[in-house]
């Protein structure tokens, strides 16, 4: 009877989805004469009525409260400032969260209302202005494949959705695939499924897509193998171009994944803020991580990937600069063309009228004017161009690059802002490795690490290191304060 209830269930999705028309429809009918029908907690509970889920859901509505509004409230003297590392704030139960709840039933019919049905809590986080920021699942034994197929297709009805929690639930590959086409079809940048592990632990699918931003992994038993796979993800230019926090605290990680995230980190230059506090690092994995955060020397492979890149880069731009040239040739009416056409013409006509010209001189200008013409032409052809595909860039750019005694090096990461290594099984050698990190990239203007986190490790509780390191540290922090 289950299986019966599972398959209706499944093809009741499908079926709908295939039609989002006959969705909105639904939604229309059953919406007319209420006021808040558009609420995201009304539609969720109104598709799972529609899609007859075997399982109850409670909307729960909560409003965060403004910070700067807090922070002004308690300090009526504060100016405001941009900064580059905003501190964490930590505000009142009181004063965060408004809370409303909402229970909606159902989904079940008089011959399943007998049976056991799960409860399940969504709770959507709104701002002031009451536009849906947030998606919040908690402490759910089965995460339902059916809830995010639902949610999926009522995401890309309310574009303001930047972030989706599923945290301590249990989840599997198929919850991940559904999550992945979820940040292909909406405005999603930010997943966190801390405390959600997965069953071999493969979150690759959600690194696919270009448009994460925000990934945070925490207390999901990820071990070195699954370390390597994100490494290979982060490492990959085509994958998770725009992912710039990483993640990974309270794991497994040993000095084998750090390895991995190093390699990654040759390579990526995108990542701003990666965290794998509370692992098992020593200082052999976190002095790989703070070898690529200076100069090393590349590979014959880096090399090999650094030329083949620039010649399809160099190759795809006079493809695109020929077609551009064809288009704007084969133009009946161009506009640049026509201006210097008429401008021509009008030079013509006044010599015409005040002086007889000669059969070279006539022939000279219109040389010069179907001059003028192709340089217009050649001209809005390289801006189109460049226009569209931009400028070259490589994680080994020309000017990331330098040659000592005939070997190729890299001036290193200078992305990576923050970095948090606390509760690790680090010692005193690591201190002196960020020292010369630090030296390194402070002869960089307005580049590097911006903050390093090494509580909870077995380190000098004074030294003269950790001084020189933090005056340096403040010292760049001010260069990237001014900036803003």
């Amino acid at each position: 009877m289950a299986n019966v209830k599972a398959t209706k269930t499944t093809r009741s999705i499908r079926s709908i989805r295939s039609n989002r028309s006959g969705l909105e429809k639904a939604f229309r009918e059953e919406t007319k004469g209420d006021g808040d029908v558009h609420s995201f907690d009304n539609m969720l509970i109104m598709a799972c009525a529609r899609f007859q889920c075997p399982f109850t859901v409670t909307v729960t509505k909560e409003t965060k409260q403004d910070y700067i509004k807090i922070l002004r409230q308690a300090n009526p003297n504060l100016k405001p400032r941009r900064i580059s590392v905003m501190p964490q704030i930590r505000v009142p139960p009181e004063l965060d969260v408004k809370s409303s709840t909402r229970t909606g039933l159902l989904a079940s019919t008089d011959s399943v209302s007998s049976e056991r049905v799960n409860a399940i809590n969504v709770t959507m986080v709104y701002d002031n202005y009451n536009t849906l920021m947030e998606i919040l699942i908690t402490k759910v034994m089965d995460v339902p494949r059916a809830l995010l197929r639902i949610i999926s297709l009522l995401l890309p009805y309310y574009r303001n959705l930047t972030r989706i929690t599923i945290c301590k639930c249990g989840i599997n590959m198929y919850s991940i695939y559904e999550l992945s086409k979820v940040l292909c079809a909406s405005t999603i940048t930010e997943v966190c499924l801390d405390g959600s592990p997965v069953l071999g632990a493969d979150y690759t699918m959600l690194l696919e897509t270009t448009k994460l931003r925000y990934l945070s992994l925490s207390k999901c038993n990820i071990q070195d193998d699954t370390c390597k796979l994100i490494a290979v993800k982060l490492q990959n230019m085509c994958c998770a171009q725009n992912l710039l926090l990483l993640n990974l605290s309270t794991n497994r990680i040993t000095d084998e994944g750090a390895k991995h995230i190093s390699n990654a980190l040759r390579t990526n230059r995108h990542l701003r803020y990666l965290d794998l506090s509370d692992n098992h690092i020593t200082d052999c994995g976190a002095g790989q991580i703070l070898d690529v955060l200076i100069e090393f020397p590349l590979t014959y492979d880096e090399m090999m990937g650094m030329r083949r890149r620039r010649f399809e880069y160099l190759k795809r731009r006079n493809e695109l600069h020929e077609k551009y040239l064809a288009h704007i040739h084969n133009r009946p009416f161009d506009e640049l063309s026509q201006f210097s056409r008429k401008s021509g013409q009008q030079k013509r006509k006044k010599t015409s009228l005040t002086t007889l010209r000669s059969k070279g001189s006539a022939r000279r200008d219109k040389e010069l004017t179907s001059s003028t013409d192709d340089e217009h032409i050649k001209t809005k052809a390289e801006m189109l161009t460049a226009e569209v595909l931009g400028p070259f860039e490589d994680p080994f750019h020309p000017k990331t690059i330098k040659r000592i005694e005939g070997y190729v090096y890299s001036v290193g990461n200078m992305t990576l802002a923050y970095l948090n290594l606390a509760y690790n099984n680090l010692s005193y050698m690591c201190i002196k490795k960020l020292l010369s990190v630090i030296k390194h990239q402070n002869n960089y203007k307005n580049k590097g690490l911006v903050k390093v986190v090494l509580d909870g490790n077995n380190l000098p509780i004074s030294c003269p290191e950790l001084a020189q390191i933090e005056e340096l540290m403040s010292i760049n922090r001010g260069k990237i304060s001014r900036i803003w």
